[in-house]
């Protein structure tokens, strides 16, 4: 078992893309469960890490107001570097964001997690009522009617489909990501998170 205690001294939890990885699943079986233990969010760990935070992994999620990765995978104040957009979708601030968070603090994984019935795709499937989307929606849209031909449902296959695109674009994108992709450094996967179970799924682990 992976230890998860914080160090005083400085020192992230996890040293590997699966050891974070083991982290997360953990995490979030406890959260699904209803076995959380709601770890180090108090002032003293706050207080412990205010000269240097030691992120073990990057989440890449969206807005909207019911995915809060810190309780999702029921971790604590320091522990993850998140960065949160409707749609969870790509812009030039994420990319710089995300890659601060693996050359500077050293994180050696990144999970781009999309979400059951996300209010950013379903404003995208109806965009003449949504007409303020527009920011986003050049992104969602075109994966929306790529998979219109895919059996089973459309919200949740364009979801899934938007993270494993996002992942893949995070993995080529800029020198410093794609280096580190390929040397096995960092590893960057999509997931899905069930609002009805709680539950995150992880996608293409073995890439």
């Amino acid at each position: 078992m992976v230890e998860t205690k914080f160090t005083a001294e400085g020192k992230s939890k996890a040293s590997t893309w699966q050891e974070a990885l083991d982290l997360l699943v953990k995490g979030n079986n406890d959260f699904a469960t209803g076995s959380t233990t709601h770890p180090e969010r108090g002032h003293e760990t706050l207080f412990a890490q205010y000269l240097k935070q030691y992120p073990f992994a990057g989440i890449l999620g969206c807005a909207d107001s019911r995915v809060v990765p810190e309780l999702v995978f029921d971790v604590g104040i320091g522990d993850l570097f998140t960065c949160r957009i409707a749609g969870t979708v790509l812009s030039d601030a994420v990319i710089g964001s995300l890659e601060f968070a693996v050359e500077v603090l050293g994180v050696p994984l990144i999970v781009v997690m999309g979400h059951e019935n996300c209010g950013a795709f379903r404003a995208c499937m109806n965009p003449e009522h949504h007409p303020n989307v527009k920011g986003i929606s050049w992104q969602i849209m075109p994966i929306i009617e790529e998979c219109r031909s895919l059996p089973g449902d459309l919200l949740y296959n364009s979801i899934l489909a938007n993270a494993r695109k996002v992942s893949q674009q995070l993995r080529t994108v800029g020198p410093i990501l794609s280096q580190k992709v390929r040397s096995g450094e960092i590893k960057i996967i999509p997931a899905y998170h069930s609002l009805s179970t709680g539950l995150v799924t992880f996608f293409d682990v073995e890439l």
